[in-house]
């Protein structure tokens, strides 16, 4: 370790082989080190604390996976992990639980930053060892989203040699997480590399490796494998790090400043006294008489809109009022003091009545003088000691507390108050002090505000009178907004939402009482007549959210927009949405933001289509195409003109316009805004009409593709294009048709104001069964030509050249590797059903499993067995139980029930569609989902187990 300002430590992992043998080598590769990861093939339970007497400089941690218990041991089955760090390179060190035996993790700091470092022992690279290496890999990354630390080290015996199975898979691991192997990325995949060598068979390997995430491989500075130790058929592979790279992180915002306007957790009582005082104010708010004319006509009258804004704030200041004085009234009333600390979760079940006791005991020996001796006095003691006893089995059982608090609220089937706890259990991460180099919470929210803010290439100017509606025009003047329409609307919202600017959100609604949807109808009835809207109500806060957990936390390009508006626009806005949506006609290839239409229908079009030519010896010429912030460079101008177009009244598109110019947006960070800044183009994000104005912006291309009639088609319909709202895929069986739709994109972007990433687009050649392979001349866009790939990962489904599902059934193989390791880890102490109903909600929901229907036999069992696994993972069952009995003990269906069940779905919604596409593939008899549909219903368990499905 460098004695300078810039230090460097150094991390080693050794698969030593024999500790007792190597005693002396790891001394020695210890002097150099700062933290050390040990393999060995042969480590009984008795010789872990061996690991302490190799240099009284370190401390260490170890398991061993023998188990000795069961009589003599022959052969060299893996004998244990273990971790060792020098006790003056880290400011603290604690041990992180691992339910694998082949896996020890601890979580270090230094100065204000926090690292994980893990060492592995991975099986042996084997068909049979497959799921293990998966399930420890799945356990790791369950390890890193629980602790929330975005500097990962993964060091250890992987036996994934780079080209074989364990390789393939720790790479494709590495990448779905967005990780590195940071000793191959540094020395090179054509390197010759090598860290064991095979005395019986004189070959080499490359098998130990050093997994890090992308905040983690910022401090690599140098990676080297020390071929002059010959104490093990293992060389020790040392990476060297400059931890001062790593960035630290602060704390969560202070709990401490209570604000009494968000809903949060109210009681019965607290939800009655807000009910009543709403009520009580809300009915006292007069109509304007100055709007009185204004309800069945259009109005010009700016001095209006002040009106408008008085009316507005007196109904938001009721709702503010209301909230507060019921927050502090009963709060009051029960005695309740609020003093910054977090509440400890079970003090009313346990500690409360013994605190109340403690209290009052105590305060009788007060008045009684303090006496030393006496009933009071021992009175005074006994309390205080039964609060402290219950104090602390408070304190040291908060993880069983909350379990129970889960599995109590399963039982009486409140699965809302269920599903809400469970997501309480997920603790928030920090957020990073930098952001680019700015450390300041105001610099940084300014620079957030300056990275979200889009400008458009193609706007047209707006003057002063931009949204303000011309007295000139002609407009049908549109009914009233009813109370009954704004109930409907209130009480079908979702709640637990997050509020915007006021704090008011979508319990402070429902509440209020009978008064408040009449008069929104009203406030908004004259907002639709005057074609104004209220700056606080188009008031929004911008939220940064983090990208990828494990990316760089610094970046701000890891990071997206959330922006939170006011309830009161929100519930304007599905007003809208019904207007907008019942004068759209869009496109049957428009699969986005649709009823009764999803990312499966989207993607069973696709390959419909394509197999249809395939099979017909036809080639199909693909290409996937990127809008680089397609939602974000909409052009007002037109979008205004397409919506009046659509049949939509002149009065909301005035509103629109209104909304969309005037909308004041303000970046949140650490509790501190930036500037102000407005919409120059694109749709709202997060707002309920966005998706629908959206896919009017884009229909007209579509149109426009459809009507070129080049390109693919089924009995006599086009379907030259498949789109999910931004993403779209041309399909054509030449490449000249496919240049021809590509330019009809060209210049429709062109003219729209919008942006194709060419580096994004990829073109896929799906090939014909019996058609040898050809020369496929250069496709361009934008004169650039586009990258031809075999496979690509449309709409989160990967399709490949040959229609092959195997590499999908593998992606939906890791992540539900993935998602039981971390249910497994996080709800290890729940009751069984609790178990079992998580399992429900996130190991069976198996993405786009209804559309495998060429597979290899061994992927599909690959996943069958994970998902068998992952359930006996979760309920703590052995390994080798009968898979059929436990899920009939359970009452939870099997992998075949969850596929056919699924398939069935699907078919039933596709036949029952009215889009054009899905009833061409419904009516198809050779519909290869039909077919397989067909096939498992009709195939008998246990018959033709050799068989190939489909394939």
């Amino acid at each position: 370790m460098d004695k300078d300002n810039h230090k460097t430590y150094k991390i080693m992992s050794f698969n030593c082989m024999s500790l007792k043998r190597s005693m002396d080598c790891i001394r020695l590769l210890s002097k150099k080190v700062d933290v050390m990861a040990l393999q060995e093939t042969w480590l009984l339970p008795t010789e872990v604390p061996d690991l302490g007497l190799l240099n009284k400089d370190f401390s260490y941690f170890g398991k061993s996976a023998m188990d000795n218990s069961s009589g003599l041991l022959r052969g060299r089955p893996y004998g244990g992990v273990g971790l060792l760090w020098r006790n003056d390179s880290f400011q603290s060190v604690s041990v992180i639980p691992c339910a694998s035996e082949r896996i020890v993790a601890i979580k270090v700091c230094v100065a204000d930053r926090s690292m994980l470092f893990f060492s592995v022992y991975m099986p042996t690279n084997e068909l049979d060892h497959l799921c293990e290496f998966v399930e420890c890999l799945s356990e790791i990354s369950a390890i890193v989203e629980n602790e929330h630390v975005e500097s990962i080290y993964v060091l250890g015996d992987f036996n994934a040699h780079p080209g074989k199975l364990f390789g393939n898979e720790m790479l494709s691991f590495c990448a779905e997480q967005n990780w590195l192997c940071a000793d191959i990325e540094r020395l090179g995949i054509d390197s010759q590399s090598y860290t064991y060598t095979s005395v019986a068979h004189g070959t080499c390997s490359w098998l130990d490796h050093c997994l890090t995430s992308v905040a983690a491989w910022r401090t690599v500075v140098n990676v080297k494998i020390h071929y002059d130790v010959f104490w093990s058929d293992h060389f020790p592979l040392e990476v060297e790090c400059n931890l001062e790279r790593v960035r630290s992180m602060t704390i969560p915002p202070n709990i401490s400043n209570v604000n009494k306007i968000i809903w949060g957790e109210r009681t019965g009582d607290q939800i009655d006294m807000y009910f009543k005082y709403c009520n009580d104010k809300l009915k006292l708010i007069d109509f304007p008489l100055e709007l009185n004319k204004c309800c069945d006509k259009m109005c010009t009258n700016v001095n209006h809109q002040s009106v408008i804004n008085n009316f507005y704030m007196c109904i938001i200041n009721v709702l503010t009022e209301a909230s507060i004085n019921c927050y502090d009234n009963f709060s009051n009333k029960c005695e309740i003091t609020h003093r910054g600390i977090r509440p400890l979760i079970g003090w009313n079940k346990h500690v409360r009545s013994a605190h109340r006791v403690a209290r009052q005991t105590f305060l009788c020996w007060v008045w009684n003088g303090k006496p030393r001796k006496g009933t009071v006095y021992r009175d005074m003691v006994e309390s205080r000691k039964i609060f402290k006893k219950q104090l602390k089995f408070c304190q040291n059982h908060q993880e069983q507390i909350k379990m129970n608090i889960l599995a109590t609220k399963h039982e009486q089937k409140d699965f809302r108050g269920f599903w809400k706890q469970t997501r309480r259990l997920s603790p928030k991460a920090g957020i990073p002090v930098s952001i680019d180099g700015e450390c300041e919470p105001v610099r940084i929210a300014n620079l957030f505000r300056n990275h979200f803010r889009v400008q458009s290439p193609g706007q047209l100017s707006r003057g002063a009178d931009a949204g303000v509606v011309d007295p000139s025009r002609p407009s049908h003047v549109p009914p009233r907004i009813t109370t009954k329409e704004i109930t409907k609307i209130i009480m079908n919202m979702t709640k637990g939402k997050s509020p915007g600017h006021d704090h008011l959100s979508i319990e402070h609604f429902q509440h209020a009482g009978p008064h408040l949807p009449r008069l929104l109808a009203l406030l908004y009835t004259f907002c639709i007549r005057h074609s104004y809207l209220p700056g606080a109500l188009m008031r929004t806060v911008v939220v940064p959210i983090l990208k990828n957990k494990t990316g760089d936390v610094s970046d701000r390009n890891n990071y997206r927009p959330i922006s939170l508006a006011t309830i009161t626009a929100k519930v304007l806005d599905a007003v809208l949405e019904r207007q907008v949506s019942d004068h759209l006609t869009l496109s049957d290839a428009q699969f986005g933001f649709r009823p009764m239409l999803s990312t499966e229908c989207a993607i069973l079009s696709l390959k419909h289509v394509v197999g249809y030519y395939t099979e017909r010896n036809t080639p199909v010429y693909a290409v996937f195409l990127d809008l680089s912030k397609a939602f974000d460079l909409v052009r007002y101008d037109l979008l205004w003109g397409k919506l009046r177009q659509t049949g939509v009244p002149g009065p909301y598109v005035d509103l629109f316009s209104h909304w969309y110019e005037y909308q004041t947006n303000q970046v949140r960070w650490s509790n501190t805004l930036s500037e102000e800044y407005r919409l120059e183009c694109g749709v709202r994000q997060g707002g309920l009409t966005s998706p629908a104005l959206f896919n009017l912006y884009i229909n007209e291309l579509i149109e426009a593709l459809g009507e070129a009639r080049v390109g693919c088609s089924i009995d006599g319909h086009c379907v030259n294009s498949i789109s999910y709202a931004d993403d779209m895929v041309l399909l054509s069986p030449s490449i000249g048709a496919l240049r021809r739709l590509l330019s009809i994109c060209e210049r429709y972007a062109e003219s729209h104001g919008l942006r194709y990433n060419v580096k994004k687009s990829e073109l896929l050649v799906f090939k014909a069964a019996k058609t040898k392979p050809s020369y496929v001349p250069p496709v361009t866009l934008g004169g650039t030509p586009l990258k031809r790939v075999t496979e690509f990962k449309y709409l989160g489904h990967i399709v490949t050249e040959h229609l092959k599902d195997d590499a999908d059934i593998e992606r939906e193989r890791r992540a539900l590797a993935v998602r039981c390791s971390m249910l497994a880890r996080r709800f290890y102490r729940c009751t069984a059903q609790v178990k079992v109903t998580l399992f429900k909600a996130f190991c069976q929901s198996l993405y786009t499993c209804t559309l495998w229907v060429r597979y290899a036999r061994r992927a599909y069992n690959a996943l069958r067995v994970q998902y068998n696994n992952a359930f006996r993972m979760l309920l703590g069952l052995p390994r080798y139980c009968s898979a059929s009995g436990m899920f009939a003990d359970a009452h939870v269906d099997d992998f075949s029930s969850i596929i056919r069940k699924r398939t069935a779905s699907l078919m039933r919604g596709v036949r029952a569609s009215t889009n054009n596409i899905l009833m061409v593939i419904g009516n198809k008899p050779e519909c290869a989902v039909l077919r397989h549909w067909v096939h498992i219903h009709t195939h008998i368990p246990g018959a033709s187990k050799q068989r190939r499905f489909m394939n």
